[in-house]
This record gives structure tokens, C-alpha cells and sequence, in this order.
């Protein structure tokens, strides 16, 4: 079978709520203080969105942006 495209495979946006749950496997200590400060917000209103709580894209976006290229905490030794 081939591609439908010529592109390539395709890939589909994750939802905020995806994006959580890979952020907060790949969380480090001080993470918290580093997105609120590249964002401007509050460490606690911070906290609480990557905790789920509130919601705010540009927080998760952001945290989601310094975590990428991590490994998962469980998969350390």
C-alpha cells in the first residue's frame, strides 16, 4: 500500500491533555520555574496547570517545547 500522500505520513496535533501527560513523565526539579519565567506567568498558576487544574496553552506549549527531546523518568536506571 502506499502513502496517500506524497509527503509522507501524516501526523496528528496532540490535545492539551496528551501533551500533559508527556510533560509530567519527562518533568525534571526547577522545571516548573523555568516555564513560568519564559512565560511570564506565576510558578504556582503554572504549577497548577501542569497539574491539570487550570488550562493554558501557551504554559503547556511551552513546557511540552523544553521537554521534547527527553527521556521518560521511568525509563532511567
Amino acid at each position: 500500500m502506499k502513502n496517500q500522500n506524497r509527503k509522507g505520513m501524516s501526523y496528528r496535533k496532540l490535545n492539551s491533555s496528551a501533551k500533559l501527560a508527556v510533560i509530567n513523565s519527562r518533568m525534571r526539579r526547577g522545571d516548573v520555574g523555568r516555564v513560568a519565567k519564559a512565560t511570564g506567568f506565576s510558578t504556582s498558576f503554572t504549577s497548577e496547570v501542569l497539574s491539570a487544574k487550570k488550562s493554558n496553552d501557551t504554559i503547556v506549549n511551552k513546557a511540552y517545547d523544553m521537554t521534547r527531546g527527553r527521556m521518560r523518568n521511568s525509563a532511567k536506571g
